[in-house]
């Protein structure tokens, strides 16, 4: 197994994204990482905003973002209607990253196109830029590429192309960019990243690296095990999931010595649902480490896995029939009708608890507080801003949880498209963050606005011009078909 690594996000870019024309947040974390190559602060960043502020796009973009870093093409039907008037999405992230004793800076930019015709996203460039520490941050690495085969032309015409750098002779040392040419084909052909696929991943597991290959390898190997094993982004369509009443989506993290299993599970709550053993027992003990902290948060709650059948499939493998119950002071019924809010907290806690113990890990969760009682939201936020060794990004309505977060774990969203994200200055330490929020929200006084009230004088008004419609007296023509149809019926 190789080397663990610890990643963290420290920055993030976004410019042409939704309703972002730019926007940039800079994260706890940043000025540790900057200037001292170390995490020092609870990584706890809550972000604030009216609708439609800009909130959602930093989830959406972390998505993009972990798909593309875990070597997984672009979900098309999912994000083609963000793009505007056929401009570039433009996604700029910076890294921290820890190797054993060796720590490095990493910069990796993406610029994203739509091919309507194909319906595809494509990376039409990613550049990606890296520093090692040494008394300071030092041998900066620049490695721009911009795939032209994604044009089936550039194949049969046989266009060169190469890595781009301004330090052309030290990327020449580079082993992996020999065959370039052929790697570029590949990435076109799958939709992935040149730097971040399963081809590049196993080809940088060699001996005898020389120092070049020893940095680059540790860098893209750092980002790759940390999109696919300690970055999960919680969208609000499991939100959906949730209320269906059909499964509950857990979202895992549990390391060993030997393993990592991340992702989500579907939790089938309604009636029987099907596991493979070997997903089942992982289930069990995840489900221990969720009642432990379930019952601190919610007393004398529990969730019980019950076995009801066993058999094999077509293909061999035993799978395991169960059914989930939940368990108050001895009186069991089934999960499906707990509240939404409990659901909530069930589907997130094993990766709050993955976060809360390992710094290597990175939750993103969009509308963090959807039914869950506020002042529970803002002791279990407390308690992770205070002792949680991992990241957490997440947006919310709830303003109870700004109180527990200190003024540099808030990110405001504002109404001003060119500069989306600011960091709430002139709070001192006696004032209550919530109500300082709110009071900037009436009177203002910060570099952008954050709440667009030029509509809400006129609302009362908007109201009685709406209704007044009910009482017109336009006619509205139906066809002689329509109105025969009303008259059978």
């Amino acid at each position: 197994m190789r080397e663990k690594s610890l990643v963290r996000i420290v920055e993030t870019e976004l410019e042409n994204f939704k309703n972002v024309n730019y926007g940039n947040i800079k994260f706890v974390n940043y000025s540790n990482a900057e200037y001292r190559a170390e995490l020092k602060e609870s990584d706890i960043n809550g972000i604030y905003g009216q609708n439609g502020s800009g909130k959602t796009a930093i989830i959406e973009a972390f998505d993009i973002l972990q798909h593309i870093m875990s070597g997984n093409t672009i979900s098309y039907d999912e994000y083609e209607g963000m793009f505007n008037d056929d401009k570039f999405m433009k996604i700029y992230t910076v890294f921290y990253i820890e190797c054993g004793e060796k720590k490095y800076k990493a910069r990796y930019e993406l610029l994203l196109k739509q091919n309507i015709e194909e319906k595809k996203i494509q990376i039409s460039s990613e550049n990606l830029i890296y520093w090692q520490r040494g008394g300071s941050w030092k041998k900066e690495r620049n490695l721009l590429f911009c795939n032209p085969y994604y044009d089936m032309q550039s194949i049969l015409e046989n266009v060169s192309t190469h890595i781009i750098s301004e330090d052309e002779s030290a990327i020449s040392k580079i082993r992996f960019f020999k065959s370039v040419q052929n790697l570029a084909v590949f990435c076109a052909q799958k939709n992935v990243s040149l730097f971040f696929n399963d081809a590049i991943n196993k080809s940088l597991q060699v001996e005898n690296l020389n120092g070049e290959e020893i940095a680059f390898s540790d860098v893209v190997k750092a980002l790759f095990d940390f999109a696919r094993m300690r970055f999960q982004i919680v969208k609000v369509n499991q939100l959906g999931v949730n209320y269906s009443n059909t499964f509950i989506p857990v979202n895992v993290h549990t390391e060993s010595e030997n393993e990592v299993m991340q992702g989500c599970i579907p939790l089938f709550i309604n009636g029987r649902g099907d596991f493979p053993e070997e997903i089942f027992n992982k289930l069990e003990n995840i489900v221990v480490a969720i009642n432990i902290a379930l019952k601190a948060i919610i007393p004398n709650l529990s969730i019980e896995l019950v076995k009801t059948n066993e058999e094999k499939n077509k293909e061999g493998i035993n799978i395991v029939q169960v059914e989930v119950y939940s368990n108050r002071e001895g009186k069991r019924f089934l999960t499906k009708y707990e509240s939404e809010g409990i659901k909530r907290i069930i589907s997130l806690l094993n990766y709050l608890i993955s976060l809360y113990n390992h710094p290597s890990v990175c939750l993103v969760v969009d509308e963090l507080d959807a039914g869950i009682f506020e002042y529970l939201l803002g002791e279990l936020i407390g308690v992770l801003a205070e002792e949680a060794k991992g990241q957490l990004i997440f947006t919310s309505h709830n303003l109870r949880i700004m109180e527990k977060l200190d003024k540099k774990n808030i990110i405001c969203s504002t109404i001003n498209p060119e500069n989306r994200y600011i960091s709430l200055k002139g709070i001192e330490k006696t004032h209550n963050h919530r109500d300082f929020y709110i009071r900037t929200l009436v009177l203002g006084g910060q570099k952008e606005k954050l709440y667009d009230d030029t509509e809400l004088q006129d609302m009362g008004y908007a109201f009685r011009k709406a209704g007044s419609t009910e009482e017109s007296d336009v006619k509205i023509p139906f066809s002689a078909e329509f109105i025969e149809l009303l008259k059978k019926s």
